[in-house]
């Protein structure tokens, strides 16, 4: 009694891949259930709009559009504010090989300019900043001991137009050599 017969018969096991493969060419497949392929297609329609609205895809329709708007508003603001800059006619005698312009309409455009001159502006203040200061030593002079001092300062200049609001402000820096006498007991 070694064998069992609950076991149900199997076919013989094919030894060789070629023989495996004649059997399955031998097989037809079963018609999909509708339950089936409604359960896939539904599983498909899921998984692709998640797939679109992944925040690691990058959708490059928008992308495009939005760097399009983007030079369209940069094109539009340069023309609004540079435009009638931009409209100046070129100077016809530009030299060809250097692409640069000649001295004399240069010289031309500075006599036409009429920006503030020296007397629109008013004093408003002077003041003069000490920086630092330091000892060159002891020396000895006919009223008695001195000491040599060497100090630096900053002096302010503050002009204004008042027609134009324009303000200037001059620093200039200063030194000089101070003899300070000593107490001596």
């Amino acid at each position: 009694m070694s064998e069992n017969t609950n076991e149900p018969d199997l076919p013989d096991i094919p030894e060789s891949d070629a023989e495996l493969q004649e059997l399955l060419k031998k097989l037809d497949p079963a018609p999909l259930g509708c339950s089936k392929l409604n359960s896939l297609h539904r599983e498909y329609r899921i998984t692709a709009l998640d797939a679109e609205h992944d925040p690691r895809h990058i959708h490059w329709r928008r992308v495009i559009l939005l760097a399009a708007t983007c030079c369209i508003a940069t094109l539009g603001y340069i023309a609004l504010r540079y435009g009638p800059s931009l409209q100046r006619e070129v100077p016809t005698n530009l030299a060809t090989e250097t692409g640069l312009r000649e001295v004399a309409p240069i010289e031309s455009e500075m006599e036409s300019f009429t920006g503030p001159s020296a007397e629109d502006f008013l004093p408003v203040s002077a003041q003069g900043y000490l920086i630092n200061s330091s000892s060159n030593g002891v020396i000895k002079t006919e009223e008695g001991l001195r000491e040599r001092m060497s100090v630096e300062y900053r002096d302010v200049y503050h002009w204004h137009d008042p027609e134009t609001g324009t303000n200037i402000r001059f620093f200039k820096p200063r030194r000089e050599e101070v003899i300070v006498p000593l107490q001596t007991d």
